[in-house]
């Protein structure tokens, strides 16, 4: 499902949450009207809450294209309420499962902003003690050869990437072992790369090559060139807080889960009520995260990932 129709659907609870989609009017002081349907502030306050790096100098021009996909976004609604679209057992479907997990997200949400609080001693502490994302942070220029998780990392791989200083050389012999790859050149400050990973950057020189694991697959990368770029602490303050919020947030909400369930009366009806059939894991159910920039230190509140 595509990033127009999600938006859709989102609407489309609120509307028929009340029983009169097609009459139902927007709440708060109306901005612009689409066919005599209005479009609220609160709506546009709304929507602005999922933009990210909104300041002072973009945020009139964020506010604009906002606004400008709220009425696209209601004249195809309008279309489709006309033909009766959000009454048809798929989208109702579709709608009842957005409303569940929006739902469920926000307990969860307000659950963990509302007991994991970390402390300005956390904070620092989490600084200091982690200097290669922070006051000796570096950006690493590499390339990169990139293997299937399956592949067998034999001591002949090993000392090929040991003994070779060129990633064409290591491409080659590859090939002739039949091995497949993808290859790749990129740039990266500390904070995007996975730690286990950074733990072997921090150390290699300009020009040196390392077979890393990196997402759960095998790399070979060459540094091409790591250029310092040191983060201060009140540069990094807001990320780590935001870290820690993720990091303990994720342990409350497994166990939160765990003691709900405990205290729930579930019962499998039908063919799932057989012994063989395994019982399906609990439902995860992810809150939005603070921000799209695959940091793993720059994570809001995320559920069950």
């Amino acid at each position: 499902m595509n990033k127009s129709v999600t938006a859709l659907l989102v609407l489309a609870i609120g509307l028929t949450a009340c029983g009169k989609s097609d009459e139902k009017q927007a709440s708060g002081q109306v901005i612009a009207k689409v066919d005599g349907k209005e479009i609220s502030l609160l709506q546009l306050n709304q929507a602005i809450k999922n933009v990210p790096n909104v300041n002072s100098s973009n945020v009139d021009q964020v506010r604009k294209q906002l606004l400008d996909k709220l009425i696209d976004q209601q004249i195809v609604l309008n279309v489709a309420l006309e033909q009766k679209i959000d009454r048809s057992a798929d989208v109702v479907a579709s709608i009842e499962a957005a409303k569940r997990e929006i739902i469920a997200r926000a307990y969860l949400t307000n659950l963990v902003t509302s007991r994991i609080k970390p402390t300005p001693q956390q904070v620092k502490q989490y600084f200091d003690t982690h200097p290669e994302l922070f006051s000796e942070r570096k950006v690493y220029n590499l390339q990169d050869i990139s293997l299937p998780a399956e592949t067998e990392i034999s001591p002949a791989l090993t000392d090929k990437v040991n003994s070779s200083k060129s990633l064409q050389d290591i491409a080659e012999w590859l090939k002739t072992q039949n091995v497949k790859f993808g290859a790749s050149s990129y740039s990266k400050p500390a904070e995007q790369m996975p730690l286990d990973a950074l733990s072997t950057l921090k150390s290699m020189r300009d020009g040196s090559v390392s077979l890393l694991t990196m997402d759960g697959s095998h790399h070979i990368v060459r540094l091409v060139a790591a250029v310092s770029a040191p983060m201060s602490y009140e540069q990094a303050k807001p990320m780590i807080q935001m870290y820690l919020v993720n990091s303990e947030g994720q342990k409350l909400i497994k166990s939160e889960i765990t003691r709900l369930k405990e205290k729930a009366k579930v019962e499998y009806v039908g063919a799932f009520s057989k012994n063989e059939t395994p019982a399906p894991k609990p439902a995860e159910v992810p809150a939005k995260p603070a921000e799209k920039n695959n940091s793993h230190i720059e994570k809001g509140v995320v559920g069950l990932d």
